[in-house]
């Protein structure tokens, strides 16, 4: 009878898990605020193999407790979440109260106040928050972190299917209509502002703007570029950017993230299938048990830190080897309690170190197959949202000089590739130099759900880019009819001449 009992609650269990991970027919009701409901969803896309995946996402929706006749969705928001490491943290777990709190705020907010009432489109809003592949109903699936295009594609998919499932709710009056006019935004933090960009670039390219009147981004210290991200760990020494920062060379701040994305590249790109995790670190840094914390979903960044510390404190024993204090020394150094920095050259494999170590390996992108470190590279490079598109619509880019996770050098490798449109299709907030990390995410979020925050920020979004003297002519006037320069005023020449952007040539805007 016992045998019995049990086989039955795990038949009974396994049909509860088949279910949860079934596409949502409508809407889930989780949560409500004096001024939102917050609803769960499931819904189809495809993993990096192009197979069928079913992921899970949140969307908080606009509603007041008293409405009248006229009252209406004014627009959409795509929210892309920071990096986290525990499943707890996902925006659909029943454990976080801290987005909850984020979201009850932003739609509450009235950021007509000090502005205008045209700032109702903010607050009054439909906001959609996928969870990412591997956290909520994926959580016992690997997380492809910054595997940029993939993840843009997954969390358009949970766009697309949540607008379909929300339209079901006013169908059946039970959710305000969007206005007419309404218009859609994107914003992150962090990863989340990486994922932010790839989700710009996603909607351009696959002639999405119109549909969902896109307006444009807030993205805030991505790491849009890999390959400059790991270049400042290896070769800054507190100096960059006119900075000074506690950074010194072949460090790394926060060292989960380097597995993270050691791991991302390896099981999302196609040229790493024949590679594996374990070709990229070190015996040692592997002993901690990194790998196994990350696939197991239970330990927040913070608690992989505390982790790591004590093993500083008190020497490991892992897997029948012995690393004692001295040598843990060698690996981690401890800013203060609970807090540990890794050196890359510890962390690494030998071979790879070596690899990040030659600048004369970043002149250019490998294209040859079968190399364990230019396979990566390449990897690398192919998950950088910076080049290879040109934005059509506004990016309101944040960025500390004092980042020393995702640094400076990520905007500037933005700036690098599209200096034409600087000013009018881009812009820096530099107000939250030089603080680091941390530091930057609280301003970013404070700043989102406050009246005197992103107000601005949405108004220079929503405004059209200034089209006067402006030709859409795809071919390039004659180099003969005057001097080139670009938007920041400096002279163009060659090559740089006859690519694609906008120019002054005799006074006028043109647009290749």
């Amino acid at each position: 009878m016992k045998r019995f009992l049990l086989s039955s609650i795990a038949l009974l269990l396994c049909i509860f898990i088949l279910k949860a991970q079934e596409v949502s027919e409508s809407l889930t009701q989780v949560y409500k605020s004096s001024a939102a409901r917050f609803y769960s969803f499931n819904y189809p896309s495809k993993n990096a193999a192009g197979e069928d995946v079913i992921l899970s996402s949140m969307l908080i929706a606009w509603s007041p407790s008293r409405t009248s006749a006229t009252d209406s969705i004014e627009s959409l928001h795509i929210y892309s979440h920071y990096t986290i490491t525990a499943d707890k943290e996902s925006l659909t777990s029943s454990d976080n109260s801290q987005d909850r709190l984020l979201f009850g705020m932003l739609v509450k907010s009235s950021y007509g106040i000090g502005l205008d009432r045209t700032c109702n489109f903010i607050s009054r809003c439909v906001v959609i928050a996928p969870d990412y592949q591997g956290y909520g109903v994926t959580r016992n699936q690997s997380h492809p972190y910054l595997a940029q295009e993939l993840t843009a594609q997954q969390v358009m998919d949970g766009v697309k299917y949540g607008m379909k499932l929300y339209q079901k709710l006013v169908a059946e009056k039970q959710a305000l209509p969007f206005k007419s006019d309404w218009r859609t935004f994107a914003y992150g933090f962090s990863q989340g502002g990486a994922v932010t960009l790839a989700v710009q670039r996603y909607i351009e390219q696959n002639n999405l703007s119109d549909k969902l009147h896109f307006r444009g981004s807030i993205c805030a210290d991505g790491p849009y570029d890999l390959i400059a991200t790991l270049r400042y760990y290896m070769e800054d020494d507190g100096n960059s950017y006119d900075t000074s920062t506690d950074h010194r060379k072949g460090l790394c701040t926060m060292p989960m993230v380097i597995p993270m994305i050691i791991k991302g590249m390896v099981e999302t790109h196609p040229d790493l299938k024949n590679h594996a995790v374990e070709d990229y670190f070190s015996q040692q840094f592997l002993d901690t048990g990194i790998i196994d914390w990350l696939d197991s979903k239970e330990l927040t960044v913070d608690d992989i830190s505390k982790r790591w510390y004590q093993q500083l404190q008190d020497g490991l024993d892992a897997n029948g080897r012995h690393y004692s204090k001295e040598l843990m020394a060698e690996l981690f150094q401890s800013p203060g309690t609970n807090n540990v920095w890794a050196r890359l050259e510890k962390v690494f494999s030998p071979g790879l170190y070596e690899y990040l170590s030659n600048p004369e390996n970043f002149n250019s992108v490998p294209t040859e197959k079968g190399d364990v470190w230019q396979d990566m590279h390449r990897a690398l490079a192919d998950n950088n949202v910076v080049t290879g598109w040109e934005p059509q619509h506004r990016i309101q880019f944040i960025h500390s000089k004092g980042d020393m996770v995702v640094p400076f050098a990520n905007y500037l490798s933005f700036l690098d590739a599209h200096s034409f449109g600087e000013g009018e299709l881009f812009r820096l907030d530099y107000s939250v130099t030089p603080s680091d990390h941390v530091e930057v995410g609280t301003s970013f979020f404070l700043k989102l759900t406050t009246t005197a925050g992103f107000g601005d920020y949405f108004k220079w979004l929503d405004e059209p880019v200034p089209t006067t003297g402006i030709s859409g002519s795809s071919t390039f006037p004659s180099l003969h009819g005057g001097e080139i320069y670009d938007l920041a005023g400096r002279r163009v020449m060659g090559q740089r001449a006859r690519s694609k952007g906008i120019y002054i040539i005799n006074g006028h805007k043109v647009v290749r």
